[in-house]
């Protein structure tokens, strides 16, 4: 039987003994069988569960209808399929579910562990140092950039060269004066603290899209973009090319996701040594 069989059997077999999966249990005998599959049994009972007290009767038919429709269709397909397999086959996919499911097991243990003992806080020193020790890991593929910008109606009352100097220049007193006049752009985006992918800013303004990146990756560059309705202004703080290292800022949620990673592995490699010497100690485990 060729491996594509065999994954396809594997996963109908998990999925038609999962109890949970078809909201199946133990029935009585009063049970009514509202389908059958050689000698596998669908009872009423386990259509139970599949509705509420708000669904309707023409909803509750079709859901009904297609529940039963989908377990026929498995079982039939699982029980062809039970038929094509050599005793040698069907050893190997009982003990490859079994194996599986051990595995689920032992996963789902291990992340409860995890989550009941590791704390997920990260100290910003902590961050700091492993930036500094990994630098070399953190190497842009993409240009970054940091910017302000905003727009207004060309036809407007706003006055372009008063504009142009005050978002050209990031003093408070200017970005006050512009958070002030809000209104009267239809948009504006002043926090130029924030690194930025140059993709995700091409894909913020399209109408740059037109522009060469030469044009734009320039420090300190002011860039008016008008259409048929709307003035565009943009100022381009600072970029940084590729190849560089990534700013700590930027890179920090994923800093932080890689020691929370590697304190996870520590601490279940921890748990693994400590279960073994206890089962040792206790005579559970013995190596011959």
């Amino acid at each position: 039987m060729s491996n594509p069989f065999k994954i396809v059997f594997i996963a109908l077999l998990l999925l038609v003994s999962s109890c949970d999966y078809f909201h199946l249990k133990k029935n009585t005998v009063a049970d009514e069988v509202v389908a059958s599959v050689g000698d596998k049994k669908l009872y009423k009972k386990d259509l139970s569960k599949l509705f509420t007290s708000q669904t309707s009767k023409n909803d509750s038919l079709i859901i009904r209808n297609n529940f039963i429709e989908n377990w026929s269709k498995k079982q039939i397909i699982l029980q062809k399929a039970a038929l094509n397999l050599t005793t040698k086959e069907e050893e190997e996919l009982n003990k490859m579910v079994n194996e599986y499911r051990e595995d689920l097991f032992i996963n789902s243990y291990k992340e409860a562990l995890v989550a009941q003992n590791i704390d997920t806080l990260v100290a910003d020193h902590t961050i700091s140092e492993f930036y500094t020790a990994n630098q070399n890991i953190f190497r842009l593929n993409e240009e970054l950039v940091q910017y302000r910008s905003l727009s207004f109606a060309s036809s407007g009352s706003v006055d372009a060269k008063v504009t142009k100097k005050l978002i050209s220049n990031n003093t408070v007193e200017n970005t006050n004066q512009l958070l002030e006049n809000e209104l009267q752009y239809n948009s504006l985006q002043l926090n130029d603290s924030v690194w930025v992918t140059y993709t995700h800013f091409l894909e913020l303004y399209p109408s740059l899209k037109n522009k060469k990146k030469s044009e734009l990756l320039r420090k300190n560059n002011f860039i008016v973009v008008k259409d048929s309705v709307n003035t565009h202004y943009f100022y381009l703080k600072t970029f940084l090319g590729r190849n560089t290292i990534a700013p700590l800022p930027y890179v920090t949620p994923v800093i932080k996701q890689m020691i929370l990673h590697q304190k996870k592995l520590k601490y279940i490699k921890e748990i693994e040594d400590k279960l073994i010497q206890e089962a040792i100690q206790q005579g559970t485990y013995k190596k011959y």
